[in-house]
């Protein structure tokens, strides 16, 4: 027994001895392994992008800067560059501006206030996950966000959304994509309506109503959002500081009371004069306001929807000094090269609180000659859509399209509710829950509209929420719209509108099949529209989907949500005779994880 007890720590001793070799022979047999398997991944399976510019903005970032709208709270991206990617310098990875930032328009339309952004962080831009494996068993579907080889340098990855599939033409107009078989020249252009997912995702703000330019108010300024007068005194009321709207009609009002949507536009010059204490034309100014002799603040007229960009609109430094030197305002600036076009795609969304399972609510939307409403039985559940004919006058009669549908507000309580009307489609949702789509095709009970749509004077207050005999509260209000394609190839350079783009099907081999790829950021993308021929992506060139946002970029916090500067640098001045500002935070601390914009790219 002794015997035994003597010799097992000898026994243990060697086996402990014998342990470390082994050890590292597996630490190093795993390490490689794991950088195998990795290799492997990153080859076949996902590989990590860093979106470096902003062509697909709103849908992913490039650098960029975060933006809190001091007036109205509206929270915002502004790009960096103001120039095509393809005229920036690029030092260690990163795109080194030609002009300064000074001011980001808010994209909100009721405020548009010229954020002063010179001396605020700049962002890299989205940290993306782009999956290789889809395209070797499936074909590439329209719309897919795709990273690719750039077709005049296969050292170059583009990423860019596919509008185009082999054996199709391709066209834009009207702010939309049209395409018919590749050959067919009877065939009629159609347009290939994004998925209703796809559609969401896409949309860019024009209006919340969540968010109002108090100071813009106060000084006179007209709510975007206001009530209608019927032939009888309407019976909405409006809560101000809540931003809800109520109506609870007569038992006998047996007609249709509305709240509508306006599209009313501030100016830079309007804000000077606000913030200066002037009160709008005809308003009775307070004594300091007339000793301060401020000008009064003009009536403003109604503005079309156009296709502005938060992450574009940007006034540079070399602009804003040359304005104060001609002692002007920096007024909203639009690039000559940029002329803004109307855009008659648009979503209402809000949230709508049935006090009564009495009556209807209806909700309307504008594009050009049309009218489309869905109606809602709020005793039943049940709803409707209708339009009226092309070219409508007052009195014009509704056609209904499609079959009834199940909303399910039939009951007391809030619903959240939204309805577009985007590539020749309605769609419907209630409580995020898609309800009704109904497509505008040939031989069904909703016919397309014109092509040659155009806008008409409806299209100044094209959103609308009537109520007949029904007891509602609506708040939460916003107005989106659908992304507008552009007919610029790139700036300054305008194409034919008619040009079509071609995408052959290489019946011998698939490898050379011909995609179409654009930017979300329509306006500001180096795209298919500009490149030399060939204009398309073959095949072989795709490197895989994207599909998730992985880190956009730290939050900082502290110090007014600035953080406090790691290392600090001087963006490059654009004019000798610009001031150089102030030097600008290259990373702060602390932060957090932006976990609100990490998500499925769609």
């Amino acid at each position: 027994m002794k015997t035994t007890t003597e010799k097992q720590p000898k026994a243990t001793a060697d086996r402990q001895q014998q342990k470390p070799p082994d050890n590292w022979r597996e630490t190093i047999e795993s390490i490689v392994v794991a950088f195998v398997l990795a290799f492997l991944f990153r080859t076949f399976e996902a590989e990590a992008f860093v979106i470096p510019t902003g062509s697909m903005a709103p849908t992913l970032y490039g650098q960029h800067r975060d933006v809190t709208c001091r007036q109205c709270g509206t929270r915002f991206a502004a790009g960096v560059n103001s120039m095509p990617a393809n005229d920036a310098e690029v030092r260690d990875g990163a795109i080194v501006p030609h002009y300064r930032t000074h001011f980001a328009v808010c994209p909100n339309a009721n405020c548009r206030f010229l954020n002063d952004v010179l001396d605020r962080e700049t962002f890299a831009g989205d940290r993306i996950l782009v999956n290789k494996f889809p395209y070797e068993f499936h074909e590439p579907e329209r719309w897919d966000v795709v990273v690719f080889k750039f077709p005049e340098n296969a050292k170059t990855n583009y990423i860019k959304r596919l509008v185009g599939k082999p054996g199709e033409e391709l066209k834009l107009l009207g702010g939309d994509v049209w395409v018919r078989p590749l050959g067919d020249e009877t065939a009629v252009f159609r347009i290939p309506r994004k998925p209703p997912e796809k559609q969401r995702q896409l949309q860019l703000l024009v209006h919340d109503d969540d968010h109002p330019a108090a100071a813009l108010l106060a000084a006179g300024w007209p709510e975007s959002w206001a009530p209608i007068e019927p032939p009888q005194a309407t019976k909405w009321t409006h809560d101000a500081k809540a931003r809800a709207f109520r109506v609870d009609p007569a038992d006998d009002a047996d007609h249709e009371d509305w709240i509508r949507y306006t599209h009313y536009v501030p100016t830079a010059a309007d804000w000077t004069r606000a913030l200066a204490g002037a009160k709008k034309d005809g308003a009775k100014n307070d004594a300091d306001d007339e000793q301060a002799g401020s000008p009064a603040l003009a009536s403003p007229a109604a503005h079309q929807i156009k296709d502005s960009y938060a992450y574009n609109n940007r006034i540079t430094a070399g602009d804003a000094a040359f304005a104060v030197r001609q002692n002007q305002l920096p007024e909203f600036f639009v690039p000559s090269n940029e002329q803004e076009q109307w855009v008659g795609d648009l979503t209402l969304t809000c949230t709508v609180e049935t006090l009564a399972a009495q009556g209807e609510a209806i909700f309307e939307l504008v594009e050009g000659q049309r009218k489309y409403r869905c109606t809602i039985d709020l005793k039943t559940g049940r709803g409707a859509l209708g339009y009226t004919p092309d070219f409508h006058r007052a009195g014009d009669r509704w056609e209904p399209a499609g079959e009834p549908f199940e909303a399910g507000m039939n009951k007391p309580g809030k619903f959240s509710f939204s309805f577009a009307n985007v590539d020749d489609r309605l769609c419907v949702w209630v409580d995020d829950r898609l309800v009704k789509s109904l497509e505008f095709d040939e031989g069904s009970k909703y016919p397309p509209a014109k092509v040659t749509n155009s806008p008409t004077d409806a299209d100044l207050a094209p959103v609308g929420i009537g109520a007949r005999m029904a007891k509602l509260r609506v708040s939460h209000l916003k107005i989106e719209r659908d992304v507008y394609y552009r007919t610029e190839l790139l700036p300054n350079i305008h194409s034919d509108p008619d040009r079509t783009y071609i995408m052959h099907d290489d019946p011998d081999d698939d490898r050379n099949d011909e995609f179409l790829m654009l930017g979300d950021n329509s306006p500001r993308s180096n795209d298919s529209r500009g490149w030399a021929y060939p204009h398309t992506v073959s095949r072989h060139l795709l490197i895989g989907k994207a599909f998730f946002v992985y880190w956009p970029h730290g939050v900082p916090f502290l110090n007014n949500g600035r953080g406090y500067a790691v290392q600090k640098y001087y963006e490059p001045r654009s004019h000798s005779d610009e001031p150089p500002g102030p030097p600008l935070p290259k990373f702060s601390l602390p932060f957090y994880p932006n976990v609100g914009r990490m998500h499925r790219i769609r």
